[in-house]
């Protein structure tokens, strides 16, 4: 070894790195922290006015237990503050502005922040307001021809005016809990369809009771978010004329009507849409009570679906299958469509699955996630949650005479599906729970998917002896339809995998309750 080493211990190795090389180190703190590195060298002192990178946020300083004189006087300082970086920047070029601010009656100091930044060409803002009085977006934020990403959030009174739109180089909006000032949904379309460049929309905590209505159209669009808590009235018509949409992440109430579905390069989608409290009530009370699955008259999901009959990917929440049971009038043909995720709930029924997978004849794989199953044959309790018991069984029968489910489904026997996994394998959300059933409902699939090649379980249980009981008894199984089918039980714990190979026989000792999901 070299005798002469490098004494490292009493050398500032950052101080040695170019200015721009600082700055850009500098970026990926906070303003406030940033600025404090200014008392280590007289070098550091001027260096954060050429940082192009501004994140400044007031909102940390609402802590509980601190004193309301104490939490004023941050803010004064904080205010300073801001004022200070802004001199000391002067009209240096900006790249991205995270401003999170809480501020009172006066909104001028914040307007002037954000005119100032915009001037300098800003090319990312993030902002966040919470306002106690209305706060109006200046409006020059919606005519800016730098920005590139726009991301604003608040409270309720934090308003879009949308009157003057051009934002040229605009291709990523996001819009969370915020309000627009008309009650048309006018100003909202104005505001997508003037963003030529827009390439990512994500709506979250969007609410259409203040107009009824929705409508979004852009021929640039690629990935659309749209998160709606609404769940009390469902929208009059919602619209999406976005050809070149390749991924759809869509939560919301079902609307009475889709105008414009227009989805035809969609790739990927994920819905959630669900019925109304009232509607769901309803629904399952009329099946409770023997009258059958009606169709609900104020809310219809078929267009939807039919405009997004082109997906490859499609992942299906538990209340998005409910909605297909009372709100779809026929599911359409997903020829396209390879994967497909459904989440399952102890509260929803199957009913729409059946339909739904006999409209999926390309289907690759199938996932489940976890295996729960709601029998709306039973009545409910005053909680409206399931009665441990039918109260529809005739004397002597052995299932439910609403849904006397005969013989081997058509959708199982004439599946395609190669891949079947399971998530939450196992869950036990409450007393109607059963691992038995769940496990009875896997050998049941392995014996009647004719194409099944491979059967994925992941099953969370802190007992190795769990998890060899459940893989000892797959290992029992005899698979008819196929040459062979490969089964893994996969937790955290170990892995156990088995191939369950052909045999001609038929399903001898298999005992299967018709009683835990639709055939």
């Amino acid at each position: 070894m070299n005798s002469k080493k490098m004494d490292t211990g009493s050398k500032d190795l950052i101080s040695s790195l170019p200015d721009a090389l600082i700055c850009h180190i500098l970026s990926f703190l906070s303003t406030k922290d940033a600025a404090l590195t200014s008392v280590l060298s007289k070098r550091w002192r001027h260096l954060l006015a050429f940082v192009t990178n501004l994140d400044l946020d007031n909102t940390i300083y609402d802590i509980p237990k601190m004193g309301r004189k104490r939490r004023r006087d941050l803010r004064k300082s904080f205010k300073l503050f801001v004022d200070r970086v802004m001199s000391l920047q002067g009209n240096a070029p900006l790249n991205k502005v995270s401003l999170r601010c809480r501020i009172g009656s006066d909104p001028s100091r914040v307007n002037g922040w954000l005119l100032k930044v915009l001037e300098r060409g800003v090319v990312d803002l993030d902002l966040f307001i919470s306002s106690a009085d209305k706060y109006p977006l200046p409006p020059q934020v919606l005519m800016s021809k730098t920005l590139v990403r726009l991301k604003v959030a608040g409270t309720d009174e934090f308003i879009v005016d949308v009157r003057e739109v051009s934002l040229p180089k605009l291709k990523i909006l996001h819009i969370n809990d915020v309000s627009f000032a008309d009650e048309s949904g006018a100003a909202f379309a104005k505001l997508v369809s003037s963003c030529h460049a827009l390439e990512e929309l994500v709506m979250v905590k969007m609410t259409w009771d203040f107009c009824g209505s929705c409508s979004v159209s852009s021929p640039t669009l690629k990935r659309l978010v749209v998160r709606c808590e609404y769940n009390y009235e469902n929208p009059e018509c919602v619209s999406l004329d976005t050809p070149n949409l390749l991924y759809l992440e869509f939560s919301d109430t079902v609307a009475a009507k889709y105008p414009k579905a227009n989805l035809d390069s969609l790739v990927e989608a994920s819905v959630g849409i669900r019925m109304t409290s009232a509607q769901v009530f309803r629904g399952r009370d009329l099946v409770n009570r023997h009258c059958g699955y009606k169709l609900s008259k104020y809310a219809d999901v078929t267009d939807f679906l039919t405009g997004i009959s082109n997906v490859k990917i499609l992942y299906l929440s538990s209340q998005a299958l409910e909605s297909l049971t009372f709100c779809c009038k026929a599911i359409p043909v997903f020829n396209n469509l390879i994967h497909l995720t459904i989440e399952t709930d102890q509260d929803v029924d199957w009913q729409s699955l059946p339909n739904l997978l006999k409209n999926c004849p390309n289907l690759e794989t199938l996932v489940f996630e976890g295996l729960h199953y709601g029998d709306t044959n039973q009545c409910f309790d005053d909680g409206y949650r399931f009665k441990d018991t039918n109260e529809c069984f005739v004397t002597g029968a052995d299932r439910c005479v609403c849904k006397p489910w005969d013989g081997i489904p058509v959708w199982l026997s004439s599946s395609p599906v190669k891949k079947l996994k399971v998530l939450k394998f196992g869950e036990i959300t409450n007393h109607k729970d059963d691992m038995d059933k769940q496990t009875d409902l896997i050998n049941y699939f392995v014996e009647t998917m004719p194409n099944l090649e491979e059967v994925v379980l992941y099953y969370d249980t802190p007992f190795d002896s769990d998890l060899e009981i459940v893989s000892n008894g797959f290992q029992q199984l005899e698979k008819v339809a196929s040459t062979k089918c490969k089964i893994q039980v996969i937790s955290d714990n170990i892995s156990f995998s088995t191939t369950v190979h052909s045999s001609s026989s038929s399903t001898s000792g298999l005992v299967f309750s018709k009683n835990t999901f639709p055939v």
